[in-house]
């Protein structure tokens, strides 16, 4: 509860002196009637008493404003707002929040020959629990939703400690510094699935980061030791003995610059060395699949992980007002192994995506866009609308054809996609995305020939608190 002060005017006491001067009279008279024993006082008697019961009055409010003020530091604080719900301590000390994301999305493909089951689905359930004490904090996410299985999985549970911005450390699952997509929070991604240099990096990992920013964030660092992730797995659990380095530098070489033009572009370079010894039973490789969330591509039975892995990762973003641009290139070399075959393999991935605000917005790598005003049908208000486009590829190494660990008869060499895209924001809470995505194949079906083109479209209801 707030209290507000109250200050007794010079006014205020005079007249209420006056008053008690002017009733003075009648005040002796019945105190005589009373006792004739006792001395009436005198006027300067009667105003001594008087400012000594406002100076008692006066103290009294003190030290009620005073109990007030220390109960008020005492109260956590509880805001619930557009970003969820927050409790805090009165110090700010202490905090726990909560939020959420939902995605209801909704899928076709088009001149599939019918083998596709087009579909409604709750594609992402998340509520997201955080806390902090001190410089410590946690994030729990469990993952409710998604097409391919009803049961729950975890995609974030980390703790963490910082020291100062430039020193950080975090310990537990959460993203590996891999994939500027992938690092993209799945809130702000534009697209209803990400594209494919996500293929290429894991998706989530257990380990330890150390993390920081510098010059007020303009620069950013990680490096981290991993279990080791294959490419698109959300790793639970360790398979070998062995461990992944993973390191990232990104940041905006002209954050600072007169130019205002150059001052949205950032570049960086991520990477990750580690040995990974699988079997044919945990084989420790991944499968790639295109916009449509179909996998195009998969080791042969038999094949498995078989020593180093090295993934090479170039990015770059630019945001200029309503207009922006992510582009992500992946590297994988990783030595396989098929009964007494074995070799190094090299996949490659790229992802280019623009995104424009029509309606003249910002648009940036975090956050999202915040429409100037929130969609009201009987305001005459329309929210945010943004237009995007991409292209991307993955490619396989052919080697891995021609020497048996795959068979172009059932995995494609190549798969290129175009997608275009509308995303429609109500408010900053509730978006509404249509896309569009077409991939070609090199290879992939009987005898060779190149795969029946992909015809992917989507839509989704995304909420944000």
């Amino acid at each position: 509860m707030r209290f507000t002060k109250t200050t007794l005017s010079l006014g205020a006491v005079a007249a209420s002196l006056a008053t008690t001067l002017a009733f003075t009279p009648a005040l002796a008279s019945a105190q005589d009637a009373q006792s004739t024993e006792a001395a009436p006082l005198t006027y300067e008697e009667r105003i001594a008493r008087l400012e000594q019961e406002l100076d008692t009055l006066k103290r009294q409010r003190e030290l009620d404003q005073e109990l007030a003020t220390s109960a008020a530091a005492k109260t956590p604080v509880a805001v619930l707002d557009k970003k969820g719900l927050k409790f805090t301590s009165a110090d700010g000390k202490y905090e726990f929040g909560i939020n959420a994301q939902v995605n209801i999305d909704a899928h076709s493909w088009g001149d599939d020959g019918g083998s596709l089951q087009d579909e409604v689905v709750a594609r992402l359930i998340r509520p997201t629990f955080t806390g902090k004490a001190g410089n410590a904090s946690f994030r729990f996410t469990p993952e409710l939703g998604g097409s391919s299985s009803a049961s729950a999985s975890i995609v974030d549970a980390y703790i963490e400690y910082k020291f100062v911005d430039s020193l950080q450390f975090r310990a537990g699952k959460f993203k590996s510094p891999l994939g500027l997509e992938r690092l993209q929070a799945d809130a702000d991604v534009i697209w209803t699935e990400r594209g494919h240099s996500t293929n290429l990096v894991p998706n989530r990992d257990v380990g330890y980061q150390a993390f920081g920013t510098f010059f007020d964030g303009a620069l950013e660092y990680q490096v981290g030791l991993f279990n080791g992730s294959a490419d698109g797995v959300n790793l639970n659990n360790d398979l070998d003995n062995h461990k992944d380095v993973a390191y990232r530098v990104f940041g905006g070489p002209f954050a600072n610059s007169s130019v205002v033009w150059l001052q949205g572009l950032s570049i960086g370079y991520a990477g990750s060395d580690g040995q990974h010894i699988g079997n044919t039973t945990n084989t420790q490789l991944g499968s790639y699949r295109t916009p449509g969330q179909q996998v195009f591509f998969k080791y042969g039975t038999g094949v498995y992980s078989n020593g180093k892995e090295t993934r090479s990762n170039p990015q770059a973003s630019f945001y200029l007002n309503n207009f922006g641009i992510l582009a992500d290139y992946v590297t994988v070399k990783q030595d396989v192994k098929l009964g007494t075959k074995a070799a190094q393999l090299e996949n490659k991935a790229l992802d280019v995506s623009t995104s424009w605000v029509i309606t003249g917005e910002n648009v940036g790598f975090k956050g999202g866009v915040k429409p100037a005003n929130d969609f009201n049908w009987k305001k005459g208000t329309w929210g945010a609308v943004e237009l995007t486009a991409r292209y991307g590829y993955t490619e396989i190494d052919k080697d891995a054809f021609t020497l048996g660990f795959a068979s172009l008869t059932s995995s494609a060499q190549k798969a290129t996609s175009t997608g275009f895209g509308v995303g429609w924001y109500w408010s900053e809470n509730l978006k509404l995305i249509a896309d569009w995505d077409q991939t070609e194949f090199e290879g992939g079906a009987v005898a060779g020939a190149d795969r029946r083109k992909e015809n992917f479209a989507s839509g989704r209801i995304q909420f944000r608190y």
